[in-house]
């Protein structure tokens, strides 16, 4: 859209183009193309649905024809997902792409450990917490004015605490940064049951819509190579667009070359980390040996100790390990794992089974899940350290 006269104008096309859309269908068929794609036109010319479907056929109410009314069919079709994954602005990614877009924006970190790092406002994990997500981060479909109340962004509580702001904002960004998508689209409910009002977007975490694996499926690549495949596929869609708009565009809210984090300077820290009995067997590895080569957790440096919780069906934490080495070159990729540097981790402590649970952990360390590395509360740590 532009202004002109002060009234914001449609970038539609005409109706003969060939490049027009004018079914669900047709954006579908044209998302397996591109893989990604705006709902509204923005710094790169072409890179949008509104460009490429005719002005008047928005705010219709036609859902066989209205570009508007087809993001909800779109946001819960199982191979798309739609969120404010653009410069904070709605659009589309396909299931292929999206993990590529996860990795570059996450940087490798799952929530839990962003917000360790204090690379997460408290507004975002109050959001976050409200899903309720378990070890694989799947969650629960919320309407986005569920989530506002839950999170203390609503109505002041009944103690008189002022409510959260900025909840829009704070949510968009969570899109941005690829932890939450809208799910689809969905009316109230008054007591009686009976739907009323405007739709409102349901949110979901995209690990809730298609798993952890596929959602992480590019994790450990390391994220200047994921930003460098999406860069490299818009030149090929729009190789006469600038790449300061693409940035723009594509982007989080930071200028320049996307960078890795590099690793600070501090005193050794101690993290709890995840090994799925599915993928490997650490119990008869640690059975074996007293040091192991384990894949590389983003923030971990040589010096710090590791708690090692064996997920499903132990779901405790077993074994405190000194990290004795990092970035150690590995290629390594199947569908479900992707490994570009290991660390190797020396055994100093086993725990009983029973000991350290997850209904424990949860109870009274307030550890709700254990996806990827994250620090440990100071209360978790003393009663690790007191055992045995």
């Amino acid at each position: 859209m532009e202004t002109i006269n002060g009234e914001w104008i449609m970038l539609g096309c005409e109706e003969s183009d060939t490049d027009c859309l004018h079914t669900a269908e047709d954006l579908v068929r044209l998302l397996q193309k591109t893989g990604f794609i705006p709902l509204f036109s923005n710094a790169v010319r072409g890179f949008s649905v509104e460009e490429r479907t005719r002005a008047d056929s928005w705010w219709t109410g036609d859902p066989a024809t209205d570009p508007w009314e087809w993001r909800q069919t779109l946001a819960a079709h199982p191979d798309i997902a739609y969120g404010k994954f653009f410069d904070r602005r709605a659009g589309f990614i396909s299931r292929e792409w999206f993990p590529v877009f996860a990795n570059y924006r996450r940087d490798g970190y799952d929530f839990d450990a962003l917000f360790e790092d204090e690379l997460a406002s408290y507004r975002e994990k109050k959001i976050m917490d409200v899903f309720a997500c378990d070890e694989e981060a799947v969650g629960r479909e919320l309407l986005s004015n569920e989530v506002k109340e839950l999170a203390g962004f609503g109505k002041r509580s009944g103690s008189g605490q002022a409510p959260e702001k900025n909840f829009e904002g704070t949510a968009a960004e969570l899109q941005m940064k690829m932890y939450l998508i809208m799910s689809g689209f969905r009316q109230r409910k008054n007591k009686k049951g009976q739907e009323y009002g405007w739709h409102l977007a349901l949110l979901e975490t995209p690990e809730t819509k298609w798993g952890y694996g596929l959602v992480t499926g590019e994790y450990r690549t390391d994220p200047s190579r994921s930003w460098q495949q999406i860069m490299d596929h818009m030149k090929g869609l729009y190789p006469e667009a600038e790449e300061a708009a693409v940035r723009q565009v594509l982007g989080i809210r930071h200028a320049g070359t996307p960078g890795r984090r590099t690793h600070k300077i501090r005193p050794p820290k101690e993290w709890v980390i995840p090994a799925n009995p599915k993928y490997f067997d650490i119990v008869r590895a640690f059975d074996e040996a007293e040091e192991i080569d384990w894949k590389q957790g983003a923030g971990i440096q040589k010096g710090d100790t590791v708690f090692m919780y064996v997920g499903a069906p132990v779901s405790a934490i077993l074994y405190q390990c000194r990290v004795t080495e990092t970035d150690i070159p590995y290629e390594y990729q199947d569908k479900k794992l992707t490994i570009t540097a290991l660390m190797k981790i020396r055994l100093e402590k086993r725990y009983p089974q029973d000991r350290f649970t997850f209904e424990r952990l949860k109870k009274e360390f307030g550890i709700y899940a254990v996806r990827g590395p994250r620090g440990i509360p100071g209360s978790l740590l003393l009663a690790l350290q007191d055992e045995g």
